[in-house]
């Protein structure tokens, strides 16, 4: 069983790379919560130098981010 089964997810795709990591994986789990056991689960077993996680969101989720953002201009006083 996979890590990102063993929280109820499943695995994109896995690629080598150039760059800042070697690595890049897609998975594709329930909640960042998940995501997050995932993470400090393989880094607690130490083979894992340094990692990056990414959260992507659908248009649907960015466009409420959006709209939340308007209650918080009205209440964040930027520092001078």
């Amino acid at each position: 069983m996979s890590v990102c089964e063993a929280v109820g997810g499943k695995l994109v795709g896995g690629w080598y790379c150039f760059g800042d990591y070697d690595l890049a994986l897609i998975a594709d789990v329930p909640n960042n919560e998940s995501m997050a056991a995932i993470a400090l689960a393989i880094a607690a077993g130490g083979a894992v130098k340094s990692a990056k996680t990414t959260v992507l969101m659908t248009g649907a989720e960015a466009v409420a981010g959006m709209k939340q953002a308007d209650a918080v201009v009205k209440v964040y006083k930027p520092a001078r």
